[in-house]
């Protein structure tokens, strides 16, 4: 790749970029290698103003927002389906964490018969898991939800309200 190609200033103080053919990269025409100039002119290169139309510019309408929501705008309605999506799967990891600890030591016990002849006190030791052991386990599972769930809320919320932007009308 070339010094002009690369977009990098040439050597010459050209602006940079590909050239056409004929010319150098400062707009003048070529010379052949016998020394007189080609026949082609030399193109100028014209300056263009690039201007943004209203509708381009990201104004504070275009951020979603809570009148996204009030509105029932597309925007709000898949903000609030992302955070149902969120929550819900949330809430089936926990289910499924859950129920796999509740459903293990019944099975547990049927493939190690020797569970259900061990007492404590005079009480099966599976009477007591099943009365006491899985309470830490549902609180816990409580707990992990209860903490992910709003975190979730806060970052929804933070989506639509970030701190430093004007209240919405």
């Amino acid at each position: 790749m070339s010094a002009t190609d690369s977009g990098c200033p040439s050597p010459a103080g050209g602006a940079g970029g590909p050239t056409p053919a004929g010319t150098t990269p400062a707009g003048t025409t070529a010379r052949a290698a016998d020394g007189q100039a080609d026949p082609v002119p030399a193109v100028q290169a014209t300056r263009q103003r690039v201007v943004w139309r209203p509708d381009q510019v990201l104004i504070q309408h275009d951020i979603p927002g809570l009148s996204d929501l009030r509105d029932g705008t597309s925007a709000g309605r898949l903000l609030v389906r992302s955070l149902v999506r969120a929550q819900l799967g949330l809430s089936l990891m926990c289910l499924a964490f859950a129920l796999t600890v509740t459903a293990s030591f019944p099975v547990i016990a049927a493939m190690v018969p020797a569970v259900t002849r061990i007492t404590v006190d005079g009480v099966p030791l599976t009477l007591i898991v099943l009365g006491f052991a899985f309470y830490p386990v549902f609180l816990a599972v409580g707990w992990f939800y209860n903490r992910h769930a709003r975190q979730l809320e806060l970052r929804f919320t933070h989506l639509l309200d970030p701190a430093g932007r004007r209240p919405d009308a």
